[in-house]
């Protein structure tokens, strides 16, 4: 449904990133946190050797600075909210990841025990969810440091028809988009998709956003929606969704629905190194000022990033949370964030640890720009306010990915 005309909503969205869905709806994930009262009822598992970008070392609960109750309770809403799209997954249905993670918890099948104790903990309980982390899941430092940023779900003027003045539009995914897995293929190519399309028989690239915006899918996709501004329907696919506010005042959420495959570049960056911004001041909001005030730079920069997002019309969002990520739930403002998949699965809870903040999350979205565990962006919510405080958020922390605590075989028993 669509929320009442004129409601204001304080909620966040994610950045996006190329990846497909792993349910029908768009993103998921889980959300938890974890301490040391139960940190040594099982047999401790081995460290990740796999080094790299995808490192990951068992630790205490002791070490998650400002681990406790609150830290518990305040993620387990949406942990369990993750679960309901896992719980309908098959067993091996693949959640990301990659050594440790991928083992402990890369598998939907890896989360049913875990998800079936999370529902059984009492409502506003913290002491109950405390232990219920603890019980059930073992936390895993990254073997790096993190870049930690923010990103946010912005509200736009737009429209469901062409309008005069509402000009620029967003596409739905392509009908001649092609997503292939060359792991069935080849098994050596591991998770590596590519996007394109068939030309001639041939699979090649898809268009890249110049193309795109030049109408060379204009006859393969549906316009989802028309914006006023350019530089909005830039930003809405930066963010990977966005809120529309209609010419009638009515709102309604767009989810990301796929990308054309190409690399994405931050323009952020381009600009830091052309001297338009200084380094210290990058962000959503002052990218977008640039870009206005620049108009006769602003399509050449833009077409710098040739990755290009598609929406879907995402309905019956609840107010106060954001479009779905990419397993497939409302994203939680300051209780969801976007990491790689590749080398943490969704739907893990997440424990963030700053200078400034120390947050139990949960892996509900795809950051394309992550690589491995080295960064990861929280969602901060929708609308200007979370704009801001998305922008002003880029400091250097880590990450404690919490993975189901292993079964102790009958022959050896659980160690205490």
């Amino acid at each position: 449904m669509n929320r009442r005309p004129g409601t204001a909503t304080a909620t966040h969205e994610p950045r996006h990133e190329q990846n497909r869905r792993l349910v029908s709806p768009i993103r998921t994930a889980l959300f938890c946190a974890v301490t040391l009262l139960i940190a040594g009822c099982a047999t401790r598992p081995p460290a990740d050797t796999s080094g790299g970008q995808g490192g990951f070392t068992p630790v205490a609960y002791s070490a998650l600075p400002g681990w406790g109750p609150q830290a518990a309770i305040a993620g387990l809403d949406s942990f369990t909210r993750s679960c309901r799209a896992i719980d309908v997954m098959p067993e091996d249905q693949s959640l990301g990841g990659t050594g440790t993670a991928a083992a402990e918890g890369g598998k939907a099948g890896l989360w049913r025990n875990v998800c079936a104790a999370a529902r059984a903990v009492p409502p506003d309980d913290a002491a109950a969810a405390q232990t219920f982390f603890q019980s059930n899941l073992v936390p895993y430092q990254a073997s790096t440091a993190a870049r930690i940023t923010g990103y946010y779900e912005p509200v736009y003027a737009g429209s469901e028809v062409k309008l005069p003045g509402y000009d620029i539009p967003l596409y739905a995914r392509p009908r001649n988009l092609v997503l292939a897995n060359l792991s069935a293929f080849r098994d050596s190519t591991g998770k590596q998709r590519i996007v394109g399309r068939l030309r001639y028989g041939k699979l090649v690239p898809y268009y890249t956003r110049t193309r795109i915006e030049s109408g060379a899918i204009a006859r393969q996709a549906h316009v989802i929606a028309w914006l006023r501004d350019p530089v909005d329907a830039y930003m809405a696919e930066v963010q990977g969704s966005a809120e529309l506010r209609l010419p009638d005042g009515t709102l309604i959420d767009l989810g990301f629905d796929g990308t054309n495959g190409r690399a994405y570049t931050p323009i952020g960056k381009l600009m830091v190194e052309k001297g338009d911004l200084a380094a210290n001041d990058v962000s959503a909001p002052s990218i977008s000022a640039w870009l206005r005030a620049h108009p006769a730079q602003a399509s050449g920069l833009m077409d710098a990033n040739k990755n290009y997002v598609f929406f879907k019309r995402v309905r019956d969002v609840p107010d106060g949370l954001g479009a779905p990520g990419a397993l497939g739930v409302p994203l939680t403002p300051e209780g969801s964030v976007a990491v790689d998949e590749k080398a943490i699965p969704l739907g893990a809870p997440v424990f963030i640890a700053t200078k400034t903040l120390d947050r139990l999350t949960t892996a509900q979205d795809i950051d394309v720009g992550a690589k491995g565990a080295s960064a990861a962006q929280i969602f901060f919510g929708l609308g200007d306010r979370a704009a801001q405080r998305a922008g002003a958020m880029d400091e250097v922390g880590s990450l404690y990915v919490l993975l189901p605590r292993p079964v102790a075989s009958p022959s050896t028993g659980a160690s205490s």
